[in-house]
C-alpha cells in the first residue's frame, strides 16, 4: 500500500447509507472528504456531523479518487455536468449492485488520464439515509472489483487498497457477467424472499408476538429502499428471474416431501443444506 495513501483526499458523491458510511469511516482513517448530495440539505447534515470536510463542488479537484454511491442514471448525469471540476488523473469508482456493462458507458465519458473502476461492496444495512450510515458495515465484508481491459493496472490496486483500509476481508475479482449472476442469487434472490416473507397473507399485528432470532434475521433485509431495489431487480431482471425458477423447484421439492411425510428426504433435504452452510462460512473466512 501506498505509504501516503491515508493522506490522499476523496470525494463521495450521494450522501445516503452507503455513501454515509463511506465518509463516516475515510474521516475515521484520517482522509480529506469531500461530500456531495443532490439534496443540499443532506450535504450540509454530513457536514454538520463532521463527516466531511467539504460540499463545495469545486473542491472535487483535490479528490483523486471519487466514490459514486449513487444510480447509474445519477452517476452519468453527474460526471457530465461536472467533468471540468473532476481531478485530471481522477480515479472513479462506484458501488452499483448491477454492472451490465455500464462501465463501458461511463468511460465513453471519461477523458485520458481519468479511469474507472467498478466496484460493489458487499455490505450495508436495513434501512436507508445519512442517519442509517455506519462505518463498520464494512468490517470482514467482501468488495468485489469488476475490472476492464482499459484499467490502468496501478488503479485497481488503488481501489483495492482503498477496500483494504475501509476494514474489508476479501476482494475479489471478476467479470461483469459472473458479478451480475452471483449477485442475482446472494443479493438479489434474498431480498425477494426477505420482503415476500413480510407481504405473507399469514402476517399480522399480532405477528411480533410470535417472533425469534430466525424470524428476525430471515426478513432484516426487508426493510428496503423500495425504489432502489426496484431499480436494481430490473437491471437485473433475467438472471433474477432465474434464481426465483430455481428458488421455487427448491422449495417445491420440500414442500412435497412434507407433503408425502418422507423423513428421509426431509432429512437429506436439511442436512445438505446444512453441509452447504459450514462450507460456505468456512470457505469465506478463510
Amino acid at each position: 500500500m501506498n505509504s501516503d495513501f491515508r493522506k490522499i483526499p476523496i470525494a463521495v458523491i450521494g450522501l445516503g447509507l452507503m455513501g454515509g458510511s463511506f465518509a463516516r469511516r475515510l474521516k475515521e482513517l484520517g482522509h480529506p472528504v469531500i461530500g456531495l448530495n443532490r439534496t443540499k440539505k443532506v450535504a450540509e447534515e454530513a457536514l454538520a456531523m463532521g463527516i466531511v470536510d467539504s460540499i463545495d463542488p469545486k473542491d472535487l479537484k483535490k479528490a483523486e479518487i471519487v466514490i459514486f454511491c449513487t444510480p447509474e442514471r445519477g452517476t452519468l448525469s453527474f460526471i457530465k455536468e461536472h467533468l471540468s471540476l473532476l481531478h485530471e488523473k481522477a480515479v472513479l469508482t462506484d458501488i452499483a449492485g448491477v454492472k451490465n456493462g455500464f462501465a463501458k458507458e461511463v468511460a465513453a465519458l471519461l477523458p485520458e488520464g481519468m479511469d474507472f473502476v467498478s466496484g460493489h461492496p458487499m455490505c450495508g444495512k436495513e434501512g436507508a439515509g445519512l442517519a442509517q450510515s455506519d462505518g463498520a458495515i464494512f468490517d470482514g465484508a467482501n468488495y468485489v472489483l469488476i475490472p476492464e481491459p482499459w484499467n490502468r493496472k496501478e488503479h485497481l490496486e488503488l481501489v483495492k487498497d482503498m477496500a483494504r483500509e475501509l476494514g474489508c476481508a476479501h476482494v475479489p475479482v471478476v467479470t461483469a457477467e459472473d458479478h451480475d449472476r452471483a449477485i442475482a442469487y446472494t443479493s438479489d434472490l434474498t431480498h425477494v424472499v426477505a420482503t415476500a416473507l413480510m407481504n405473507s397473507s399469514s402476517y399480522s399485528e399480532k405477528t411480533k408476538y410470535f417472533i425469534g432470532g430466525s424470524f428476525r434475521d430471515e426478513t432484516r433485509v426487508a426493510d428496503i429502499n423500495g425504489k432502489l431495489w426496484t431499480s436494481l431487480f430490473l437491471s437485473n431482471k433475467d438472471k433474477l428471474l432465474e434464481e426465483i425458477d430455481r428458488f421455487s423447484a427448491s422449495l417445491s421439492t420440500l414442500r412435497e416431501a412434507i407433503a408425502a411425510g418422507d423423513e428421509e428426504e426431509i432429512i437429506a433435504f436439511l442436512e445438505e443444506a446444512g453441509r452447504r452452510r459450514r462450507e460456505m462460512m468456512h470457505r469465506g473466512n478463510s
